[in-house]
C-alpha cells in the first residue's frame, strides 16, 4: 500500500505505527475552529486513501465528495499502508486519512496533531482470531503457549487478542504474540509458523477462506469497541472546519449508498486484487455505517481508551474531546 495505484495482495492490511509529534490538540467542534488563512472556495482536500474498503477509500469511486465540497476540489492519492498515509498527512502532502479507533486513541495519547470527525461503525464480525490449518487449536484456551500473529503491539491485532481473551475470562499473557508485516501473514499462517492470526478486514477474510482454518472468535462475540475512524490534520481542521463538515456529509452519503448496494465494498476489494474466496468471505461482514463523534461516539471512544489503559497499551486516558469533532453541530 505505497503511494501508488497498482494492485496489491488481499492480505495487505492495516498496520499501525505511532508518529510521535508534540503539538497539542484543541479542537472540539466543526463550527468552533478558525478559518483564517484559508479560502474554502479555492481549497483542495487531499485524501490519502488506504487499500481497505472503508468509506474514505470508496468515496473516490463516487461523486459525493466533489458534490458536497464544491467549489473546493478533492484529490485522492493512494492506496497507502496506514503508516505511509499518516506520514503523508503529517508532512503536509495530504489532509485526511483513516485508522482504527484504538490506534487513534494511541495517537492522541502521544499528543499527535490529529482531529477525528467520523466513526465508521460495524458489528465487529470483520475482525477476530482464526486458528491455522494443522495447528490443532479449536478454542482460545488452546492457544495458551502458542503463537498468534498480530500487526503490531498496541495496534488492532493486539487489541483483538487482549479483548477476546479478557471477554472469555482468559489470560492473554499466556500466548505469544508475533509481530509481523501484513505481507507475511499469509505465508506464516499457511505454513505453520504461527498457530493463529488476529486480524481484520481482508486479512481476516483470507485467513477464514484458508482450507483447514478454524474461526475461533470474531469481534461481535467479544464486544469489540474497535472500529474505523476518519481524521484530518489539526492544521486542516483549524483552517477549514467547513470542509471537514462537508467531507463528513460525503461519508454519510457513501454509507447510505452502501446500505442499499453492498457491492460498493466488494468492488473496492476486487480493485485491490482480492481473490474470489476473499470476496466471498467479505460479503458476510456487516455493512458499516458512518456515525458522528457526538456524546455517544465520544463515550465509545472513552470506553475503549479505558480498555487500552487496562491492557497496558497507554498510561492514561487522553483528552479525546479536544481531538474530535461533532460534525452534526
Amino acid at each position: 500500500m505505497k503511494s501508488t495505484t497498482k494492485k496489491i495482495s488481499p492480505l495487505k492490511a492495516l498496520a499501525a505505527s505511532a508518529l510521535a509529534v508534540s503539538a497539542a490538540l484543541s479542537l472540539s467542534a466543526c463550527g468552533t475552529a478558525s478559518t483564517s488563512g484559508g479560502d474554502a472556495s479555492s481549497a483542495t482536500v487531499r485524501v490519502a486513501y488506504l487499500s481497505t474498503a472503508n468509506y474514505l477509500t470508496t468515496l473516490k469511486n463516487d461523486n459525493f465528495a466533489q458534490k458536497e465540497l464544491a467549489p473546493a476540489q478533492v484529490k485522492f492519492t493512494g492506496p497507502y499502508v496506514p503508516q505511509d498515509s499518516y506520514t503523508a498527512v503529517q508532512s503536509g502532502n495530504a489532509d485526511a486519512a483513516s485508522t482504527g479507533t484504538g490506534y487513534f486513541i494511541d495517537l492522541v495519547s502521544q499528543k499527535s496533531p490529529w482531529v477525528a470527525f467520523a466513526i465508521e461503525y460495524y458489528s465487529g464480525n470483520s475482525q477476530g482470531i482464526v486458528a491455522a490449518p494443522g495447528s490443532g487449536v479449536k478454542s482460545l484456551k488452546d492457544l495458551y503457549g502458542k503463537k498468534i500473529a498480530i500487526d503490531r503491539k498496541g495496534a488492532t491485532g493486539d487489541y483483538i487478542v487482549h479483548q477476546a481473551f479478557a471477554h472469555a475470562g482468559l489470560d492473554a499473557s499466556k500466548v505469544t504474540e508475533v509481530e509481523m508485516s501484513a505481507t507475511d501473514f499469509s505465508a506464516a499462517f499457511s505454513s505453520g509458523k504461527v498457530d493463529a492470526l488476529a486480524s481484520f478486514d481482508q486479512n481476516l477474510a483470507a485467513a477464514e477462506a484458508t482450507t483447514g482454518a478454524t474461526i475461533l472468535t470474531t469481534g461481535d462475540k467479544y464486544d469489540s469497541k474497535n472500529v474505523s475512524i476518519h481524521m484530518v490534520s489539526k492544521a486542516f481542521a483549524t483552517q477549514h472546519p467547513d470542509l471537514v463538515k462537508k467531507l463528513y456529509k460525503a461519508l454519510v452519503d457513501e454509507s447510505n449508498k452502501a446500505q442499499k448496494q453492498p457491492s460498493v465494498i466488494t468492488d473496492a476489494y476486487k480493485e485491490f486484487g482480492a481473490s474470489n474466496a476473499v470476496i466471498a468471505q467479505v460479503k458476510h461482514f456487516s455493512t458499516p455505517k458512518i456515525v458522528p463523534i457526538d456524546a455517544s461516539g465520544l463515550k465509545m471512544l472513552t470506553e475503549q481508551a479505558h480498555q487500552y489503559v487496562d491492557f497496558g497499551f497507554i498510561k492514561a486516558v487522553p483528552d479525546l474531546k479536544s481531538a474530535t469533532m461533532d460534525c452534526t453541530k
